[in-house]
């Protein structure tokens, strides 16, 4: 990779982990940890994520279990789950905490679609952003001479190619999530 790309590079993953991040918490009927892990939850003062107070696993397609750690925050990590709002209903049994992943409905998957293609939208705004101010940037070093007008349009050319290539993955993520979506 050219050097020049190296900083604009690192932004552009970062948003593209954003956006895998994002996409994973979007429920597909499926269990999965990723749903529920960057839940807030009022622990020892301050909040936390669900995953760094207990171990999130899925035992079944259909259950998630959650084993936190310290049974003093077992009710906050209930009242946490039932305020995501994610249509989840836990249950306690201890130091254990069972939450059944119910089938979606049609209307759900519509919310989840459009969601998804929201977020979708997001990701492909925030690498076009970075690709302007990284542009904007070049033309301003170029302006002042520090390197002539072929440089800029070299630049910018594998500037756009990095661009492309990486929208084109969030199409393909997208993609991806949406078939799982609309898997019954």
């Amino acid at each position: 990779m050219d050097p020049v790309l190296t900083d604009v590079s690192q932004k552009i993953e970062q948003a593209l982990h954003h956006f895998k991040m994002e996409i994973a918490g979007i429920r597909a009927g499926r269990a999965n940890p990723a749903l529920v892990e960057n839940i807030s939850v009022e622990a020892y003062g301050e909040k936390m994520k669900l995953m760094e107070v207990g171990n999130i696993s899925a035992p079944q397609p259909t259950l998630l279990t959650i084993q936190v750690w310290d049974a003093s925050i077992l009710q906050n990590v209930i009242k946490a789950i039932q305020e995501a709002n994610l249509g989840l209903n836990p249950s306690n049994e201890g130091n254990l905490i069972r939450l059944p992943i119910p089938p979606l409905t049609a209307e759900r998957r519509d919310e989840f679609i459009k969601l998804l293609h929201l977020k979708m939208e997001n990701a492909r705004v925030e690498i076009r952003q970075i690709r302007h101010d990284f542009r904007n940037e070049w033309k301003k070093t170029q302006e002042e001479g520090q390197y002539g007008e072929d440089e800029f349009f070299r630049r910018e050319k594998l500037l756009q190619e990095m661009v492309d290539k990486k929208i084109l993955e969030v199409e393909s993520l997208g993609k991806a999530k949406e078939e799982e979506l609309v898997q019954i």
